[in-house]
């Protein structure tokens, strides 16, 4: 079986967002492939973070057990999940409009995923990503969201087989 890579960038204060990262991890372990877990920097200064005490403790703990996204992820990715908080989303809008617009990501699978206004929050970040030509797969909805997650984790992995599988096969 050939390896899948799944890298899961996520933007988190307060871990809800951590959270919902690791289930989708999790569903990526369960369906035998590998995630690469990336922590989407601040974009606020040091300063509004340190009046915070609960977002200054998580972001130290944070920085010690995630890297940021490197500039080789994306292309190593046969999928890209970006978790995000909702009702904060620059963080990840940013990172989503930074990537690759060369053709290097087309037919590459990208997941947004959101803890809260999952509409908007995936219109938002569909637009950041359409200049890339990845697949843009909307995210699974429930009651339970990290079970969501995790099930979602386990789909991507198999479309991202489905997706290798089919390329193999196809004369170039």
């Amino acid at each position: 079986m050939e390896q899948i890579n799944i890298v899961i960038a996520f933007y988190s204060r307060y871990c809800a967002t951590e959270r919902l990262a690791l289930s989708v991890g999790l569903g990526v372990l369960q369906a035998r492939a590998t995630p690469r877990f990336r922590r989407i920097p601040d974009l606020a200064p040091q300063s509004v973070i340190d009046v915070d005490p609960e977002w200054k403790k998580n972001l130290a703990r944070m920085k010690i057990e995630y890297v940021a996204p490197r500039p080789g992820d994306p292309k190593l990715a046969d999928v890209l999940v970006l978790v995000t908080p909702g009702d904060e989303t620059t963080e990840v809008l940013q990172f989503a409009t930074s990537l690759a617009t060369d053709g290097s990501l087309r037919g590459k699978i990208a997941a947004p995923v959101c803890t809260k206004n999952r509409e908007a929050s995936f219109a938002a970040l569909s637009a950041a990503l359409a200049p890339t030509g990845m697949t843009v797969v909307p995210p699974l909805v429930s009651d339970d969201p990290a079970d969501a997650a995790r099930k979602h984790g386990i789909e991507l992995v198999n479309m991202a087989r489905s997706a290798k599988s089919a390329r193999a096969g196809s004369p170039s």
